[in-house]
């Protein structure tokens, strides 16, 4: 059985990310009946020098949208989740839009990259050379998978009721 690139930037856009949807409503939710602002959550890290949830939040998304956008050769740049969002409807809004975006990529185009080479920026004046695939399997699925259990894990420490069912997107 193979599974082509679109097919796991589709499964992506579709199960992980309405799963972090989820978990943004349960985060409103929580906020709301709590009476813990959205500053407050978006603020939360799991360590000093970690960044905060607001910043997992946009890499998380920026991974995919950037990531989606490099395997199908699309210009990259500007390709961010706003964040001057100032609620979780405005945030949920903004995930909802990209993942619209996501599931609007040109499937042929993804899956033409599996074998082509991209020079993947892996600093501010380094890259490395890997075809479509590695980037998927050894670049982006580990770091967005990295920031988005992050994020999950910044919402469970602050107290919303989250589970594993809401992580996987099938709540």
């Amino acid at each position: 059985m193979s599974i082509s690139v679109s097919d796991v930037m589709n499964g992506l856009a579709t199960q992980q990310v309405h799963g972090l949807i989820l978990i943004l409503k349960k985060a409103k939710e929580y906020s709301v009946e709590s009476c813990t602002d959205y500053a407050t959550l978006m603020d939360a890290r799991l360590h000093p020098d970690m960044y905060p949830l607001s910043w997992q939040l946009n890499a998380t998304l920026e991974i995919l949208i950037r990531g989606s956008a490099r395997l199908s050769r699309a210009e990259v740049k500007g390709l961010t989740l706003n964040e001057d969002e100032s609620d979780f409807d405005g945030l949920i809004a903004s995930v909802e839009g990209l993942q619209q975006k996501l599931l609007g990529s040109d499937s042929a185009l993804l899956d033409q990259s599996e074998a082509e080479t991209f020079d993947v920026p892996v600093g501010p004046d380094a890259s490395m050379p890997m075809t479509g695939k590695e980037y998927l399997l050894k670049f982006l699925l580990p770091n967005f998978y990295f920031h988005l259990t992050t994020s999950y894990d910044l919402l469970r420490m602050s107290g919303v009721a989250v589970g594993k069912r809401d992580y996987l997107g099938v709540s």
